[in-house]
């Protein structure tokens, strides 16, 4: 039984747990990296997404980042010179979108500052994505020569005919933009309002009938696909078999050298 007010943190740093019956704040807290997605940083994830899986008489999920973005993607620095971290991490983001978005509850993510690449990537296993204007997101991996085809079994029913120039172009759009495509559900008139637009939409969620709305979530995830594994595995196996590959090894390093210049 959860009680009301109870703060779980994880033992696996990175990510803290409030669980305020019926809603469950989960926030990403590495700010100096900009809440970059590393092994310590998936196993924290992992962990609460684990933990909020055993507790269904929660209703709603409120997933957000610390500091001055919700998440920057992957921890290059851990992947230069490895590819095999970087294909490992490809996998593991598979893993965590599926476990995502099979969770009973709704999730709602609250997204300030950059959710690039592996953080859009969450937002698309999310149910609601709250934005402020100035957010970024987009998918800008194709500049280190890796697929951002991990995040279609999530993606493909999230923006209909706007995913397909997203995945191939590279670009880094906006708040606005992403709510215009349809890719964010809200967008705050202001940064400094978005956390009042979660609020208002957690609340509104958690006075709705929690059985009702884990069932139309399971049948939303059945209509999409989402309950199949073959498009997550087929998915993750095609993005993570280019990491080895001479491209992306030439091209992570010479991005990531442009960087420390």
């Amino acid at each position: 039984m959860v009680e009301r007010g109870f703060l779980y943190t994880p033992r696996v740093p990175c990510v803290s747990v409030v669980f305020r019956d019926p809603v469950i704040t989960v926030t990403l807290t590495d700010p100096e990296r900009r809440n970059a997605l590393s092994d310590a940083m998936f196993d924290a994830l992992e962990t609460a997404v684990a933990g909020i899986a055993a507790h269904p008489r929660s209703a709603v999920v409120r997933l957000r980042g610390a500091g001055p973005a919700f998440c920057a993607g992957f921890d290059l620095s851990a992947c230069v010179g490895n590819p095999a971290t970087l294909e490992r991490f490809i996998r593991r983001l598979s893993s965590l979108n599926r476990s995502l978005r099979r969770l009973r509850q709704v999730v709602v993510a609250e997204v300030h500052g950059a959710a690039l690449a592996g953080g859009s990537a969450m937002l698309s296993a999310c149910d609601f994505v709250c934005v402020a204007p100035d957010a970024q997101l987009g998918y800008p991996v194709h500049r280190i020569g890796v697929s951002p085809a991990v995040s279609l079994p999530t993606l493909r029913n999230a923006i209909g005919g706007a995913a397909r120039p997203l995945m191939l172009s590279s670009d880094i759009i906006d708040g606005r933009r992403a709510y215009e495509i349809g890719f964010a559900a809200r967008c705050a008139n202001t940064a400094g309002e978005l956390p009042e637009l979660v609020d208002g939409l957690c609340a509104d969620l958690a006075l709705k009938g929690h059985a009702a709305l884990a069932r139309t979530k399971a049948w939303l995830n059945e209509l999409d696909g989402s309950d199949d594994d073959a498009p997550f595995d087929l998915t993750a196996q095609a993005s993570a078999e280019l990491c080895s590959g001479a491209e992306s090894v030439s091209m992570l390093e010479s991005f990531w050298s442009s960087r420390r210049r």
